[in-house]
């Protein structure tokens, strides 16, 4: 007998798509600009997070050409996004007078 395996039990399955918006739908038809808002997506360099299904592959596929696609295991928290931000203004290191 040959046994199937699954591939939805592997712990390197990714959870989520962090999808963001690229290139504008300025030109295009309603119905691109119709799947970018169901993603989630409204303005240039938008970033949102999608789980992986069916329905969101489509969508991705529909707009390939407009969107950088990664995988991610969780959505991070707003306490994540900020900890990864620089520090606001500048710093003077050092002075030629």
């Amino acid at each position: 007998m040959m046994q199937l395996r699954s591939l939805s039990t592997t712990s390197a399955a990714a959870n989520y798509y962090k999808v963001t918006l690229k290139r504008s739908t300025i030109g295009l038809s309603k119905d691109y600009r119709a799947a970018a808002h169901t993603l989630g997506l409204y303005r240039l360099h938008q970033t949102t997070y999608q789980p992986v299904n069916a329905s969101t592959a489509g969508s991705i596929l529909k707009l390939k050409e407009l969107l950088r696609v990664e995988n991610v295991d969780a959505i991070p928290t707003k306490e994540d996004l900020l900890a990864a931000k620089p520090a606001r203004g500048y710093q003077v290191i050092g002075s030629k007078f």
